[in-house]
């Protein structure tokens, strides 16, 4: 059996939902522990269109907004000119279309 480490960034965006929903299915697929909300639609600090951007966490170990707000600076949010924060989107049980709200 082959066994691969993988390291995945905490927070990243992606251009619409349907990619949102293509990550989301891939995560849950590797691991179900894994879960991938939606928390905010902003701008990258090297500029270009506005874009989705979404935090990776386990299952039971929700982040706390301070947490959510370093790992989407790290990723490259520019806070300057997207100051408000929204609730998340998640999947209740890897099922796209059942949506609960989280990290609030």
């Amino acid at each position: 059996m082959m066994q691969a480490v993988v390291e995945l960034p905490r927070a990243f965006s992606v251009r619409d939902d349907r990619e949102l929903q293509l990550v989301q299915d891939l995560m849950a697929r590797m691991n179900p522990m894994l879960l991938v909300a939606q928390v905010a639609t902003g701008l990258h600090v090297n500029g270009g269109r506005t874009v989705n951007w979404v935090v990776v966490y386990l299952n039971g170990q929700p982040l706390t907004e301070k947490e959510v707000r370093a790992a989407l600076g790290e990723a490259g949010l520019d806070f300057r000119h997207n100051e408000e924060i929204q609730p998340s989107r998640v999947w209740v049980n890897n099922h796209p279309d059942v949506i609960e709200k989280t990290l609030t």
